[in-house]
């Protein structure tokens, strides 16, 4: 049973990446920008703003809704419903036009809010399906082979977006929208029927009010000190590694003029070598030590946005695409994992949802702070660079958990002795 499970929450890992890339990642992030705000003068400032709007709703949700999962039994179909409206959403986004800024606007945040919830819901699974010593495995595994999702949704609209972004083709380039939609409602709802049964969890008095939950688990953090510890860290790194994600593609083309067939090519090469390359920090967490796998990382994340500040040349962007294919998904991955080790696993839908409010909060602060360093320096290198101050930030709070942890153990290992 556990083997089935694991098996379709990785497919819908996989489901979600073919959504993540061709909506939020490169397709509709450059389509808006270049043709449903084209000439706004602050396009790029829209953008940053209908990416911060959902993150910093699904932040202040995610822990009432988990709570609520919890509570109730209800995860499967509260995952199920959220699938559902992304699609909707990401479908509905084929009938923009030139102009249309608000209305795509709002599909998108629609669309990007209820991938955000589904998604928190997705990860408080990890603790269900896995032990502490297979955790990092089974979530670098996950992740890996989500990017294969990226990769087939790539092929199934490259008829539509194979011409680009040009003028009599928009709407037929849009079509890659409607097919990203199905993609995800298909491979997603069939994954979700191999997914742990519900264990309707019964206290008396939190059942029927999860914010009482959200208080009483709150208030557990003094004895918790490395949640609350943990969580900032995650809210730094996070900063940096989702308005990278954000705006990779757009800093492409506006850096080094690529065209839209170009960027989808460089994405297509990213997700090849993070395939690997995430499963292999998985293993090396598991078999090493997740704490320095994620340290190796944020060191290569100096490396990555060094090339972005500074790198010239036509085989920039190569090097650009490959090194972020490092770290992106492996980073993510084993942070994910860690937490999860911490969390106590009928609780997982809350504690999850205050991972996403950590996460999606602090990826508002991000984009908001690109897009407003790119608008004052007149550069998106600069502005990528001003990242670094988000992951050394979080490197040194990540430190000060490790060190929180051990001393944990220390106290346990002279109770027990």
């Amino acid at each position: 049973m556990k083997r089935r499970a694991i098996a379709a929450w990785i497919a819908y890992d996989i489901a979600v990446h073919g959504y993540g890339l061709m909506i939020p990642a490169v397709g509709f992030a450059i389509y808006f920008t270049s043709f449903v705000a084209a000439g706004h003068p602050s396009a790029d400032g829209l953008w940053s703003l209908a990416v911060a709007i959902p993150l910093v709703a699904a932040g202040l949700l995610g822990p009432w809704l988990g709570a609520v999962a919890d509570a109730g039994g209800h995860r499967r179909a509260m995952l199920a419903g959220a699938t559902m409206i992304c699609a909707a959403a990401s479908a509905l986004l084929v009938t923009l036009g030139q102009g249309d800024i608000v209305a795509g606007m709002l599909l998108f945040i629609a669309a990007q809010l209820a991938c955000l919830l589904a998604t928190a819901l997705y990860n408080s699974y990890l603790p269900e399906i896995s032990t502490p010593q297979t955790s990092a495995r089974i979530s670098g595994m996950a992740w890996g082979l989500s990017y294969l999702g990226g990769i087939a949704c790539f092929f199934l609209c490259l008829p539509f977006i194979r011409a680009g972004i040009v003028a009599g083709n928009e709407a037929y380039f849009a079509n890659a929208f409607l097919v990203t939609a199905g993609f995800l409602l298909t491979l997603g709802m069939m994954s979700m029927l191999g997914f742990p049964a519900e264990n309707k969890v019964d206290r008396k008095g939190e059942k029927t009010n999860p914010y009482q939950r959200l208080r009483n688990t709150v208030g557990s953090w003094r004895q918790e000190r490395q949640i609350p510890k943990f969580l900032l860290a995650y809210y730094l790194i996070n900063d940096a590694m989702v308005t990278v994600l954000y705006f990779t593609a757009i800093f492409l083309k506006a850096t080094f003029g690529l065209s839209m067939q170009e960027i989808l090519i460089l994405s297509l090469s990213f997700q090849l070598i993070a395939i690997p390359a995430t499963i292999f920090f998985g293993w090396l967490g598991d078999r090493w030590s997740q704490f320095g796998a994620v340290n190796v990382t944020l060191v290569i994340w100096g490396v990555v946005l060094a090339l972005m500040g500074l790198a010239d040349g036509e085989h920039a962007p190569l090097a650009i695409a490959m090194t972020l294919g490092l770290v992106l998904g492996s980073t993510q991955s084993l942070l994910r994992s860690m937490y999860s080790r911490m969390v106590p696993p009928d609780r997982a839908g809350e504690y999850f949802g205050f991972h996403a409010l950590a996460g999606r909060a602090s990826s508002a602060l991000g984009p908001l702070l690109f897009g407003a360093v790119s608008s004052m320096a007149g550069s998106q290198r600069i502005a990528m660079m001003s990242l670094g101050v988000f992951l050394l930030s979080g490197a040194i709070v990540l430190a000060r958990v490790q060190a929180e942890i051990r001393r944990m153990n220390r106290s346990s290992f002279h109770r027990l002795s």
